[in-house]
């Protein structure tokens, strides 16, 4: 019988952990974590699923031109003039930076010896122009109806696979508020979208390919001792060549990596239970947010350490005594496709720079402060916001470890909003912005420190 309807239960959402090109044997590795999960047949996926979505939203749109002539009232064509635009986003709840790592940001890992020194601006990666690492691409896997996608080793029961390929990260923010879970969006900008029907049959498989074993038909199988039965669903590649719109590899040679391999869809991040990988979500009391006035461009130890807030930091608010309701923490990184005459699409993405970050943080209001926008000019502070979020589950110690810490730095004020009324305390809205700045830059920007996955 035909399905009725799609539901959350029944999809999961990847992203690619090589170059949107390698398909199935892209290598995919950073420093001691291995980012690809599983090996299927003594290669890796290269390719993750991302955990505790909440939503995932998909869509493609083609800008035509109408071509009119003298004589007759309609056009007499429309022609595609520009590069299609494929948009991707998702939501997820927050439980580490797990997701974060694997979406191509910089993340410190939770505990390293001198963590402040080797931060570095969490965009590093996502601008570095001498490799394609900061191109990805997305897939929403889904199972046939009344089948939870998780932990589906039957492979009788998974349906299709859409694709997003060439996505570039467009948007970035996190929030947490009282009596809500802490959640994060991400905005995807994509140059091809496609829809695959499960079994996937577009590659054959020879003696010595470097390809999933094909078992009934686009299944891949292993009989290792860690891994044994189903470990991957095969589907089609869905990146193209910028330079000719063509796309990647060819369908029936799985030497040339055409096809991609999703591994069975995992639940919580992680495996190790003493690092935060067994959180399912992070609440609002263990979420504090410090500000501080800055002091220097170095990022120390002690800056992530400190949790509090000095009084009169902002004028007409004591800081200090107010009780945050919530925050939100966001920037953008757009783009501008860059064409040339001879290529149907943009052969490159740039970021478009200067990158401005912002953080609005809303307060319950109990003590003002002596102070005028006189002296807001005058003095011009920056500004340095800490974000931690720490280990939920019950512990011995006072001081839990962290799980997910943010860090922005040369913040400036743009505005304070005061409202009161009958039947509501007093509130106030503070908001802050930064520019974000390369990886050599440490006083400036949006810095990400916390657990980020460790499976092999």
């Amino acid at each position: 019988m035909a399905r009725n309807r799609v539901i959350y239960q029944s999809e999961a959402v990847y992203v690619t952990q090589g170059t949107y090109d390698g398909g199935a044997t892209a290598a995919a590795t950073d420093g001691n974590d291995s980012l690809t999960s599983k090996n299927i047949n003594g290669f890796p996926t290269g390719v993750r699923n991302l955990d505790r979505v909440q939503s995932a939203n998909y869509s493609f749109s083609i800008s035509r031109q109408d071509v009119n002539q003298f004589g007759e009232l309609a056009s007499i064509d429309r022609i595609i003039t520009d590069t299609p635009t494929v948009s991707f986003d998702t939501s997820y709840v927050m439980a580490n930076l797990a997701n974060e790592h694997l979406l191509g940001f910089e993340v410190t890992p939770s505990g390293t010896s001198s963590a402040a020194s080797k931060m570095v601006s969490c965009i590093s990666g996502l601008i570095d122009a001498t490799t394609t690492a900061h191109q990805k691409n997305y897939f929403i896997l889904t199972t046939k109806e009344g089948a939870d996608a998780v932990n589906l080793t039957d492979s009788g029961r998974y349906e299709s696979i859409i694709g997003i390929g060439n996505g570039f990260l467009s948007s970035y923010s996190t929030e947490a508020a009282v009596g809500g879970l802490p959640t994060a969006n991400v905005s995807v900008e994509g140059m091809n979208m496609n829809f695959v029907n499960l079994p996937y049959s577009g590659y054959s498989v020879s003696a010595g390919a470097a390809g999933p074993t094909d078992n009934a038909g686009g299944w891949g199988y292993t009989a290792g001792t860690k891994y044994v039965g189903l470990q991957s669903i095969t589907g089609a590649n869905p990146a193209i060549i910028p330079s000719n719109g063509v796309k990647v590899g060819d369908d029936t040679d799985p030497t040339t990596a055409a096809f991609v391999a999703l591994p069975v869809p995992s639940g919580n991040a992680g495996t190790n239970v003493g690092e935060g990988s067994a959180i399912s979500a992070l609440r609002p009391g263990d979420i504090t947010l410090s500000l501080t006035k800055k002091t220097s461009d170095a990022l120390t130890d002690a800056l992530l350490a400190g949790s509090t807030t000095t009084s009169n930091l902002i004028q007409g608010a004591d800081i200090a005594d107010a009780h945050i309701q919530g925050y939100t923490l966001s920037f953008d990184l757009s783009r501008t496709p860059i064409q040339r005459l001879g290529t149907k699409f943009a052969f490159a993405r740039p970021v478009d720079f200067p990158i401005t970050s912002s953080l609005s943080i809303d307060a319950v209001l109990s003590d003002l402060t002596t102070g005028s926008i006189s002296e807001i000019i005058n003095c011009d502070d920056e500004y340095d916001a800490v974000i931690k979020m720490r280990d939920p589950r019950c512990k011995e110690s006072t001081n839990k470890p962290l799980v997910a810490c943010f860090v922005a730095r040369g913040l400036k004020i743009d505005s304070e909003s005061f409202s009161s009324s009958i039947g509501d305390n007093k509130n106030v809205t503070l908001d802050f912005s930064c520019q974000i700045g390369g990886p050599e830059q440490k006083g400036v920007g949006i810095f990400m420190s916390g657990y980020r996955g460790t499976e092999g």
